[in-house]
């Protein structure tokens, strides 16, 4: 008996991540992620699932991703607002925001709201992940000085997160890198850093 064709699965994971980021979920049908993954579809459900399977796994990669490169700059070493405007200023760089790629997190959120206990308890995990590295960054700019102590560190923390779900969406509609790179740095002056 032959063997089944082997694939990558971390490659046609990403492929369904992109797909899913285009599309959303209800607009994905089995046939664009089996041809984006480049996957039969018995080797699709024999790896991932069905295909909220697979959307939940593939979620979970993504904002699991994201959370993790926003994570590593706040938590980077010297200056706490430096790091607060290294966040913002590289993640209005990245590549895979676009109008064609868009973002499968402020997808899911759209799509589900909070409808759905699997996509919010992914969501709600990771934005978790991230306001502890973001809450710990603006205590320690309040201890070092960089901020006021009466500085209101919750709303402070709310405009970063809006900041970057701004900046998602304006890339989805179209928004170029410098005009990205602009809507970042405009945050950091309410935060009180414009240079590292």
């Amino acid at each position: 008996m032959a063997r089944p064709k082997e694939f990558d699965q971390e490659r046609a994971l990403h492929r369904a991540i992109s797909i899913f980021s285009q599309k959303g979920f209800s607009a994905t049908s089995t046939d664009d992620l089996m041809s984006a993954m480049e996957v039969g579809r018995q080797s699709m459900y024999d790896t991932f699932g069905d295909k909220r399977a697979l959307f939940l796994k593939a979620l979970q990669v993504y904002v699991t991703e994201s959370v993790r490169s926003i994570t590593a700059e706040l938590q980077s070493p010297g200056s706490p607002l430096a790091s607060v405007r290294r966040a913002l200023i590289r993640f209005a760089e990245r590549k895979d925001l676009s109008s064609t790629d868009g973002c499968m997190g402020i997808n899911a959120i759209c799509e589900f709201g909070m409808r759905d206990e699997d996509v919010t308890r992914i969501t709600r995990g990771a934005a978790r992940i991230q306001r502890h590295s973001l809450m710990d960054a603006l205590k320690r700019a309040e201890v070092e000085g960089e901020l006021d102590a009466q500085a209101d560190l919750e709303s402070l923390a709310d405009f970063f997160e809006s900041t970057l779900a701004g900046i998602r969406i304006a890339a989805k509609a179209g928004k170029t890198r410098p005009a990205l790179k602009r809507i970042a740095e405009v945050a950091c002056v309410v935060f009180g850093i414009t240079s590292e």
